[in-house]
């Protein structure tokens, strides 16, 4: 048994860590990197079984910071402070990603926005519509969440996609949704639905730049394409 005045066993290995990290960052693997990460969500306990165990099973730390928090709370050891605590890297990273997409000078093409949707929705389990509403000059106002749906359709409303770019005063917009089954082929609705939001706002001046799907496996751009 240990006693009242020593130290557990993971003191002096934190404090390696620590060390190792603040001498040369890139020296950690990511094991170890979330081994410190997990310090915050436990106090007082080795963290290194519950890293191991989440690289295990997410295989990545792009899918394990992703990752559903129901998802993450069916690994040994994580309970649902470690899994917000997880969750919030996540949103932080999605956060950096947009700030950055927003002081672009112009956002164009799938090129300048497929970074920040990949990490966004590339893990996401339901469908899910974002619209992203430029100015005249292609600068982001604004990006929001349309519509989200069941993992295998999302209920499109051209309407309301219309009355936030008026709303907006945007001069261009673009769409993206997620393909949760893994495959980013546009399918026929995809294809019916994008040639019919392009005409409709393309009526009041507000160009459709691009259609692009997001799934784990890769994207798609509908103006690479040739549909818009």
């Amino acid at each position: 048994m240990q006693s009242p005045n020593e130290k557990p066993h993971y003191s002096g290995h934190r404090q390696r860590l620590r060390n190792k990290f603040l001498s040369d960052p890139k020296s950690i693997s990511n094991h170890e990197l979330l081994e410190m990460l997990l310090f915050y969500a436990f106090l007082r306990k080795d963290t290194k079984p519950t890293a191991k165990a989440l690289l295990h099973r997410f295989k990545s730390l792009k899918e394990m910071i992703s990752a559903d928090r129901g998802d993450l709370k069916k690994v040994n050891g994580v309970g649902e402070s470690t899994a917000i605590l997880l969750s919030l890297v996540h949103e932080i990273s999605n956060r950096m990603l947009l700030e950055k997409i927003s002081e672009s000078a112009a956002v164009m093409s799938a090129a300048h926005v497929v970074d920040y949707y990949k990490n966004a929705l590339g893990q996401a389990k339901k469908e899910q519509l974002r619209v992203m509403f430029l100015n005249n000059r292609n600068k982001l106002i604004s990006e929001e969440i349309m519509q989200e749906g069941t993992v295998n359709n999302t209920a499109v409303y051209p309407r309301e996609i219309v009355q936030r770019a008026l709303e907006h005063g945007a001069g261009a917009i673009i769409m993206v949704h997620n393909h949760p089954s893994g495959d980013p082929t546009p399918s026929k609705q995809d294809i019916i639905m994008t040639k019919m939001i392009s005409d409709i706002v393309g009526k009041l001046d507000i160009v459709l730049l691009d259609h692009i799907i997001i799934s784990k496996t890769g994207t798609v751009s509908l103006k690479e394409q040739g549909i818009i």
